[in-house]
């Protein structure tokens, strides 16, 4: 798998290379997904790859997010076929206007094995 962390002011971010195909149409980008744990879905994606791999073209119902801070956002969704690492995997795509990073949720990271579990059921105590 082509994993890396990518340094952004000293802020190390896990990333994963992958590559979303459109399960209708075939087209497909390769592209680097930050990993997100605290993210629900498959992948959320800029608005242009979202465009252009068609996925705008068969559409399920729009989505309400909630943001790190807590703010709702509506996201366009569609379903998407992720690969990694040649595993195939079938999840969804979410995307806004605004979205400049793409991310890789933990739709995605179940079905890769990579389970993210809280710190409570470590054992560690609850923050706050």
């Amino acid at each position: 798998m082509s994993t890396y962390f990518e340094n952004s002011e000293l802020n190390y971010l896990p990333m994963v290379e992958a590559l979303l195909k459109n399960p209708l149409n075939g087209a497909q980008v390769r592209i680097h997904l930050t990993l997100d744990t605290g993210f629900q879905g498959g992948v959320l994606i800029p608005l242009k790859t979202y465009v252009k791999l068609g996925l705008n073209l068969a559409e399920e119902l729009k989505t309400i997010g909630r943001t790190a801070l807590g703010g709702r956002v509506e996201l366009r969704t569609s379903r998407v076929v992720v690969v990694v690492d040649g595993r195939r995997i079938p999840c969804h795509a979410y995307t806004a206007v605004g979205v400049r990073r793409p991310l890789m949720g933990r739709e995605v990271l179940k079905e890769l094995g990579l389970l993210y579990r809280p710190p409570h059921k470590l054992g560690f105590p609850a923050l706050g």
